[in-house]
């Protein structure tokens, strides 16, 4: 068995400070460590270093090998062109050269997960599935209503005894009347975007649903390591559409009864925000202030504070996230932090690239 961590996200809703040259993935947002480095460790009770595999972009290369030290650099994967997780999840599989009866393990690099110990028995039982044949992903069990994540509806069980399911179907993200009728049913989960196949399966998958991509795949796969093989793989990749593992491979598999969803239970949490970010870590904590740097408060809640070196002091507050870094600062309400990236949009019209 061996794992892929997918590391080529921008983290923009995590602005300022995430930033190009530094992706949310290589920040210390949770802990002493940063994101892609909890992930790798969580990781260490399954696999040995030389088993975890780490595809990023070309641009962020270096600095992932230097925050991983212990996984041998050809480990650290530079994906040469942008193409999602499905292109990203194939390419990494070709490159990484193991036995096609392998199961593999694909995971993000910027989730938070309380519980690790459930979280890697539930990498376990999907590796035992995903040894049957199976196309397989986690299901995280819901805690509330959510809008904001994808769902997978659970069909039969795979046995009696098991809560391990075929997957029905996935579905968007709901409005609130919708999601609160997933909770009541009791037979959907939240799309965690993490999977387990064997690496045979996955190629099937990808030649069956994604031909185009299939045939890149294997051009590519018959370059590998010749002279400048890394420049021809971007012009193959460039004709290849954006493909997602949920809608380009997901979907259709479990269309065919070929999916199935292993429910995960762990304290779970996508740090795609910053009111994703204090919800998580609100939870961990038990506290509803969330604060690091220099800072001093009064009477503040459900409120993070990311300060630097100055003094940042909060009084009466409630609802409210404040990101200091050395050149922007961010003051916004919880609830409006999703409109990070339109705000962007217009910093790169106004001021370049100076503040991304």
């Amino acid at each position: 068995m061996f794992a892929i961590i997918m590391a080529g996200g921008s983290g923009t809703r995590l602005w300022p400070l995430s930033r190009r040259r530094t992706p949310k993935q290589l920040l210390a947002l949770t802990g002493d460590t940063s994101l892609l480095q909890q992930t790798v460790a969580r990781l260490g009770s399954l696999l040995t270093p030389h088993d975890i595999y780490v595809i990023t972009s070309g641009a962020h290369v270096r600095a992932t090998q230097e925050q991983l030290p212990d996984l041998p650099p050809d480990n650290i994967l530079g994906e040469p062109l942008a193409r999602s997780t499905a292109v990203a999840a194939g390419l990494a599989t070709i490159l990484a050269r193991r036995d096609s009866d392998e199961v593999s393990l694909v995971l993000p690099a910027d989730h938070f997960i309380a519980n690790e110990e459930a979280f890697a028995d539930a990498l376990r039982e999907a590796a035992r599935v995903a040894e049957r044949g199976y196309l397989v992903t986690l299901g995280v069990v819901p805690t509330n209503a959510a809008t904001g994540y994808g769902y997978i509806k659970a069909a039969a069980p795979l046995h009696a005894a098991s809560r391990t399911a075929l997957v029905e179907r996935f579905v968007e993200k709901p409005d609130a009347q919708r999601a609160a009728a997933f909770l009541e049913e009791g037979n959907h989960y939240w799309n965690a975007g993490i999977f387990a196949w064997r690496v045979y399966a996955f190629r099937q998958a990808i030649e069956r649903f994604q031909p185009q991509f299939a045939s890149a795949l294997d051009r590519i796969d018959a370059l590998h390591r010749t002279p400048g093989w890394m420049s021809e793989v971007r012009d193959i990749l460039e004709p290849v559409p954006t493909i997602t593992i949920d809608v380009g491979i997901a979907e259709p598999a479990a269309a065919e009864g070929r999916m199935a969803v292993v429910p995960l239970e762990a304290g779970w949490s996508d740090i795609g925000s910053w009111s994703a970010l204090l919800e998580a870590l609100s939870a961990a904590s038990g506290a509803d202030l969330v604060a690091s740097g220099s800072h001093l408060d009064r009477d503040s809640h459900n409120v993070l504070v990311h300060a630097g070196e100055r003094l940042v002091v909060t009084v009466g507050l409630t609802d409210v996230i404040i990101v200091d870094t050395p050149d922007a600062l961010l003051v916004c309400r919880t609830d409006r932090a999703e409109e990070i990236k339109p705000v962007l949009d217009e910093i790169a019209r106004t001021a370049g690239d100076r503040y991304l």
